[in-house]
């Protein structure tokens, strides 16, 4: 007998795209994680400035950030010395006049949506993706600790592109992070693409544009997390409402 047919199968169970008009007034944000030196280099920074052009079509407001352009300090660490220490305003942004963290910080805070776009660096998210986790720490103490829960009905997806298979690790790793933020993870939350072994990175974007897979994911990942973020934002609406309207 012949062999089943095996893997995954293209266009089963994909996402409806919001409905017209109800993406308007959804922020997205883009943070691009990648130390490409150039705009255009980096394959995940390419396909998040797509998902914000598509978001942007349809009626969202999106911001995009580069880390790799921003001064920002290492955390130093004052959880560790005594949780109190670690507060917000960040101990690291009041100190050093030239910290510019304190941008990514009302970013986020002021977004619906946001998206995280990062290279695999040896199995892991890349150094400047690591520095951003560990800087919003003092975002996630200030519930756990001081029991003030800053992101509310937030929601966020991946994208990470490379050529070691560490997605599903780099993917663990940062929605456990963000899910300790209080970020809601919609159905679809990654958008990804694995290279070859031979880790020839000047045919990458070539492969990517051919690979229907990584599209799909693309679209679904933007449809899923708009879906989500209209639904909680539609939910704040009506909790708001004086009962019996």
């Amino acid at each position: 007998m012949p062999a089943p047919i095996v893997g995954r199968k293209f266009g089963v169970g994909l996402t409806p795209q919001l409905a017209e008009g109800n993406a308007k007034g959804i922020r997205v944000l883009g943070i691009s994680g990648s130390s490409r030196q150039e705009p255009g280099q980096s394959k995940s920074e390419r396909l998040l400035l797509r998902a914000l052009d598509r978001c942007t079509t349809l009626g969202c407001d999106t911001t995009f950030i580069r880390l790799k352009d921003l001064k920002i300090y290492e955390c130093e660490g004052n959880y560790s010395e005594n949780p109190d220490y670690c507060t917000y305003p960040c101990q690291s942004t009041m100190k050093y006049e030239d910290d510019q963290m304190d941008t990514v910080y009302t970013a986020v805070l002021d977004t619906d949506v946001l998206f995280l776009a990062t290279p695999i660096r040896w199995n892991n998210h890349s150094a400047l993706v690591q520095k951003f986790v560990e800087r919003m720490n003092c975002i996630e103490n200030q519930y756990s600790w001081f029991g003030n829960r800053m992101i509310k009905n937030k929601v966020v997806g991946l994208i990470i592109i490379g050529h070691v298979d560490g997605m599903q690790h780099v993917a663990g790793n940062l929605l456990n992070f963000f899910n300790w933020l209080g970020f809601h993870i919609p159905e679809a939350s990654i958008a990804s693409w694995v290279g070859e072994n031979d880790e020839d990175t000047t045919k990458d974007w070539d492969q990517i544009e051919k690979n229907k897979y990584t599209r799909e994911d693309l679209l679904e990942m933007v449809n899923s997390s708009l879906q989500l973020a209209y639904t909680l934002k539609q939910g704040c609406e009506n909790a708001k409402k004086p009962a019996g309207t």
